[in-house]
């Protein structure tokens, strides 16, 4: 239980007291026997006595909390290799915004399911489908930029299986729609024959490819505060974004590919999705809701308001 007053408890204190203090003036100075003033001073203490409850708004905890959520399992594929480390995104690093657009994400679909996949030359399951958004954030937060000395370079393949599995377990229950958020900066440096993605389209409902970066491009500098070097240009390394091989992605899976330079820029592809998405009721265990039960006072003290006025009047 808990409490909201109406007023400030000392406001309704003092107001009480005053209250009482006119009515005990009114039943000492009214005709009449002893013990008929005592009632009246009784009922008058009462009376003030059943404001408090009403006045303090006394509110009981209610958990069964119903809220239309929408149908949606999403899934993010997140690129995190060394050059997402790279800072010209908003004079921070391209992983700085995919973090900052998948909170985004998460927000604005409150109430969905999402499930993460990170990866470099290697792909892993990060987190499977939930609907714990926080455990979502938790993890990409976690994520540090890998030692030089052991990345092995990047390869738009290597989620390709995990994708597959992950979006075989997803959108299973009647009427959930699938949506992925890839997010990368497009840079492949592993020399290697690209998979088709193709036969992926018919899992995906919706979402985009997102792009972070720029054309331009930027140093990187490790967890060391050192910069990589290119041995063979003799110079610190530059990467640089690449929206062709990240358009020729989202082609392929048939979504969206949008080069992310705001957050924001995410907004109508979120939009479109819940609007496609059905919704449903759902009970929401994660939040406490409070019900008024002043309303139970009222019988009381409108009976105790008779009483006195009845009382005075004679």
């Amino acid at each position: 239980m808990k409490f909201q007053p109406v007023v400030p408890v000392a406001v309704l204190v003092i107001l009480l007291v005053v209250l009482f203090i006119i009515l005990l003036i009114g039943a000492l100075r009214t005709h009449g026997s002893v013990l008929s003033k005592t009632v009246k001073i009784i009922a008058s203490a009462l009376l003030c006595l059943s404001v408090v409850p009403m006045g303090v708004r006394p509110m009981i905890r209610n958990k069964d909390i119903q809220y239309a959520r929408p149908n949606l399992d999403v899934l993010f594929v997140l690129d995190t290799t060394m050059s997402m480390w790279a800072e010209d995104y908003q004079n921070d690093s391209r992983m700085s915004g995919a973090v900052e657009t998948m909170e985004y994400i998460m927000e604005e679909m409150s109430g969905s399911s999402f499930a993460l996949i990170t990866f470099g030359d290697k792909s892993e399951i990060k987190m499977p489908i939930t609907q714990d958004a926080q455990s979502i954030d938790d993890v990409i937060r976690a994520i540090h930029i890998p030692n030089q000395w052991l990345a092995n370079g990047t390869s738009l393949n290597s989620p390709f299986e995990n994708m597959e599995y992950m979006l075989g377990h997803m959108g299973k229950e009647e009427g959930h729609e699938r949506i992925v958020f890839f997010l990368s900066d497009g840079e492949i440096t592993v020399d290697e024959e690209r998979i088709d993605f193709k036969d992926m389209a018919s899992m995906i409902d919706g979402g985009a490819v997102l792009g972070f970066g720029t054309k331009k491009g930027a140093t990187i500098t490790d967890a060391y505060g050192v910069k990589l070097y290119d041995h063979t240009t003799y110079s610190d390394a530059i990467t640089c974004l690449d929206m062709d091989s990240l358009k020729e992605l989202a082609d392929a899976v048939e979504i969206d590919c949008i080069h992310v330079q705001n957050k924001k820029d995410v907004s109508e592809v979120i939009d479109k999705a819940i609007v496609n998405a059905e919704e449903v009721q759902a009970n929401r265990d994660d939040l406490d809701n409070y019900d008024d039960i002043y309303y139970m006072f009222v019988p009381g003290f409108m009976i105790l308001l008779l009483a006195v006025f009845f009382l005075f009047k004679e």
